[in-house]
Formats: C-alpha cells, structure tokens, sequence
C-alpha cells in the first residue's frame, strides 16, 4: 500500500508538472485513475470481485452458488440483472460500495472464512440489449479489483468479449480468472476441447497462463476450487493494490507517450550568445559604446585641455547626455521610482528585428522542436510571450546600466593643475614684461629680468620663458594629454560594451531564457517522474 501510495504521489506530480500539455482524453483518463487510486486505498481492504459475462451464461446461477445465497435472480433467456448486486460476508462497508456506486446491497454469512474480506458482485450482462447495462459494466470493469470472466458453452468464443474486454484488459491479467460455466452440459472429452481452445483465445488476447476454471451451477464442478481461489484473493488482501497497480501501469504507458523522450533542458552558449548580441543590436548597444567613447574624449579634453580654448567645447553637449543616457551608476531606488525612463536611442531597424526574429527562433528550434507537439507549443509560447515588452525593457537595462563613464581617473586632476600653474606662468611673465615696459615709459628703473640660459650661449629673460614656455608647455600638455584620452576612451567603450552585455543577457535570461528553459525543465521533471514510476 505504501509503495502504491508513493506512485500515486508520483503520478500527481506529473500530472501537475503536464496539465495543459497532454491530449485531453489521456490526461483525464489519468486523473480519474489517480482519483478513484487514491480513495480505493482510504475505502478498506476488503477485495472487491465481479462476476461478469453474457446473456445466458449462467452468470447469476454461478454468483448464488459461490455466495450460498438465492439473491441473484436468474433466467435462462433474457438478462435478470439489470443493476449491479453485491453481497458482503462481513459488515457492509458503505463508503467502498458507495465509491464503486453499487445501491443493491446484502450481507451473508460467509461460505468460507476467507470470505469474510471479499465483496462479491453479479454485473448486469455485458451484450444486453439495454444500453445502460453495457454502460454498467464498462464502469465497474474500470473499478473493481478482480474480474471473473464466466463464458458458457455457447458463446464462448463471441468477439464481443474478447475484442471488448478481455483483449484491451491484457495488462491486467494478475488480478482475472475466466470461467467456463454450464461444464455439465458437455461430455468430458468436448469440455477438454472447448476448454483447450478457450485457452488458445486467451492466448490470442495476450492472456496467456491466466487462471481457467470449468464450473457448473447445477452439479457444482469447479464451486469449490473457484472458492477457494477468491478465498486466497481476499485473504491475502494484494488484489485491490494488484488492480490499481495495473491501472497506473496503464496510464503511465499512455503519459509516456504523451511526454515522450528525455531532451537537453538547457540553452547551449552558442544560442544564448547569438540571443544576447541580436537583442544587443537591436537595444542600440552600439550606438551607446560609441556614445561613451566620445563622451569620454568630450569631458577629458574639457578637464585636460589648454584652459584658454578647452572652455569652448562646453558648448557642445555630452553624447551621452544627448541619449539621455546617464554615464554612470544608478541606485535601485532611483530605478524603481522612475521605472519608465527612457533613452532618446533611434528606433531599431528592419534588419536588427530580423536578427531577433531568427535568434528567437533558433532558442525555439534547440529547446522546443525534440518536444511533443503540446510542450513544443508551451516552450514556443514562453520564448514569444514577452515579446512586447522586450524593447521597453531592454532600453531600461541601458538606461540603468552602470556604464562607468563618468568616474574622472586621477590624472585629469593632475594634468588640469597643471595647466593652470601653466597658465598662471603665462600671465605671470606677462605681467612682469608688461610692468618693466611700464616701468621704463616713465623713466624709472626696470625689475630685473633674470636671464636663464647657458653662460656662453643663448640667454633668454626670465619673464620672456615663463610667457613662451608656458603657452608650449600648455599646449604640448594638451597634445599629449589627447592622446592618452585616446586610449582611455577605447578602455571605456570595452568596459561600456561588457556591461551592456550583461545587462542584455539579463533582460534576455529574464523575459525568453528562463521561461523557455522553465519549460523544458517542467518536461524534464515529468519524463523523470514518469520514470520513476514506471519502475
């Protein structure tokens, strides 16, 4: 019980982890098995045998027989039974009658001890002309634990039973017997021969070795071994758990079908690469690398240029800024408090919606196409369902990205003091030829001039190099100054581009990757589970 009940676990579970994703029939089919699994194993554990068969068989003479009681009515022409009957050899349990929805209800005592845990019932005839007591007895097929098959000198070859019932019941064989009843209206050798080729049919039907009694009503052949047979049934109480064990065997056969293979559940890195740079193209990524490298030389030549010019490029705007892009971090606060902020990046083109279109479609094909045509469409959904909403979300990503733009390295600092002590030697000698020219219009004595230079060689005043040598000074500075932001820009635009990259993939792990391996993971659990049940 315990290990059915561990099964029964299992197939929840799939069924769960598959509803929506199997055909309709298969999937119901399985929850009503599961359903009905489950509450025969509350209902008792008491074994519940049917005695089923045709018009005429005999079938109800049998059941009085077996039960020593005269409650089955019984006619040789037309069908007595018209509803199910149970007799029980101990008290009735209700609440198992009531799960097999039988009403007609008696006890008796029992005929043998064993007897006292089985429930024994007489089904309506199953090739009755009355529609409603075909339909009985396909339900209680589909309920009881163990089946007695009562076929008649007759009809016992009639396709009806054995294309029916007895064939499409081949993987419940451990919990059926067939009975040949009326065994005293043959001769014995004609009862060997009709016996012999019953089990020749059985075989046919893929039941071969199942148990075949003769019995008769009338002389009672085979009564009392066919008693003693449900008698260890029911004493040995494994008939219910045999049943429902077959009944889920069934149903995991057609879930199988229905899941079909184990398949990878994970996105190969060549996909999620082709993914991450067709979404990246299409966001703009580009545009903003470019954006972060000129904003880069933008700012350094306004930090490091020769004061007297640099100031005019403040008239030019930041690129990054015309983006509206922020250069550097933003806090999570700040993003969910402004969720929609958006960039002033140009519309995506045709080509670059074309490149998501077949980037989309290759994570299709990888993780969708090895799939049964129902999880096929589940994992196809997810991959497409977000894609509204990937442009908005993806210009957010690279509005939030930390794009590490707008922290001024040290040595702009450096560089701009520099310039400015230039400068200030600059007006400084300025100042100082200025003062002497003064000085000297008006007849008075100049400050000296400080000469500087080798003893035999050229001698330049000292106000003269302080005003030349810091205008070149300043402007080789510059120079030198714009080709290390040279380089600085194109280490920006790298670690710009590398960020931008993870925030692409985040947004592309977040919105396709994750729903669609979410997917495949639901269908990897359920073909696991139904391997495990299967065992």
């Amino acid at each position: 019980m315990k290990s059915l009940a561990a099964k029964l676990t299992l197939l929840d579970d799939a069924l769960d982890l598959a509803a929506g994703r199997l055909d309709p029939t298969v999937e119901a089919d399985a929850r009503a098995v599961a359903e009905h699994a489950s509450r025969r194993l509350t209902a008792g554990e008491q074994t519940v045998a049917a005695l089923a068969g045709a018009t005429g068989s005999g079938k109800s003479s049998l059941f009085n027989a077996l039960s020593g009681t005269r409650l089955a009515e019984h006619g040789p022409r037309r069908p007595t039974t018209s509803s199910t009957l149970s007799v029980s050899f101990s008290a009735t349990n209700p609440e198992l009658l009531d799960l097999l929805g039988v009403t007609r209800r008696h006890e008796a005592e029992p005929p043998i001890r064993e007897f006292e845990s089985l429930v024994l019932l007489d089904l309506p005839d199953h090739d009755s002309t009355a529609t409603a007591h075909r339909v009985e007895v396909d339900r209680m097929v589909d309920l009881v634990d163990q089946f007695i098959w009562v076929l008649d000198p007759q009809k016992y070859a009639d396709a009806a039973i054995h294309q029916r019932y007895l064939r499409p019941l081949a993987g419940h064989r451990d919990v059926m017997t067939v009975v040949l009843n009326q065994a005293d209206l043959l001769s014995p050798r004609d009862l060997q021969r009709c016996l012999d080729h019953i089990r020749r049919l059985l075989a046919a039907d893929g039941l071969d070795g199942v148990p075949l009694l003769a019995t008769s009503a009338v002389t009672g052949q085979g009564i009392d071994e066919l008693r003693r047979r449900l008698g260890k049934i029911a004493k040995g109480k494994k008939a219910t758990t045999a049943r429902l064990a077959a009944d889920l065997a069934r149903v995991t056969v057609s879930l199988d079908g229905e899941v079909g293979p184990s398949v990878p559940a994970e996105l190969s890195q060549r996909s999620r690469a082709r993914l991450s740079a067709a979404l990246s193209e299409a966001a703009g990524a580009g545009l903003v690398v470019n954006a972060v490298e000129r904003s880069v030389l933008h700012r350094g030549a306004l930090a490091t240029g020769w004061p007297l010019v640099s100031w005019l490029r403040r008239l030019k705007p930041d690129p990054l800024r015309r983006l509206r892009i922020d250069a550097g971090p933003r806090e999570p606060e700040a993003i969910e408090e402004a969720p929609t902020v958006r960039s002033s990046l140009p519309r995506r083109a045709a080509t670059s919606e074309a490149r998501v279109t077949a980037a989309l479609r290759d994570v299709e094909r990888e993780l969708a196409d090895p799939l049964p045509e129902p999880w096929r469409d589940a994992v196809r959904g997810a991959v497409q369902s977000r894609r509204s909403v990937l442009p908005d979300a993806l210009d957010s990503a690279l509005v939030a990205t930390d794009l590490g733009a707008s922290r001024a390295p040290l040595w702009w600092g450096l560089v701009r003091v520099l310039q400015w002590l230039l400068i200030a030697a600059v007006l400084v000698g300025i100042g100082w030829l200025t003062l002497n020219a003064v000085l000297g219009y008006f007849g008075l004595p100049p400050f000296g001039t400080v000469p500087v230079g080798p003893a035999d060689g050229p001698r330049i005043p000292l106000p003269t190099l302080l005003a030349l040598g810091g205008v070149v000074a300043g402007l080789l500075a510059s120079g030198a100054s714009r080709l290390a932001l040279g380089v600085a820009s194109r280490r920006a635009g790298r670690r710009a581009a590398r960020a931008l990259a993870a925030s692409v993939a985040a947004v592309a792990d977040e919105l396709v990757v994750a729903p669609a391996q979410a997917e495949s993971a639901r269908h990897a659990r359920t073909r696991e589970l139904l391997d495990r049940l299967a065992r």
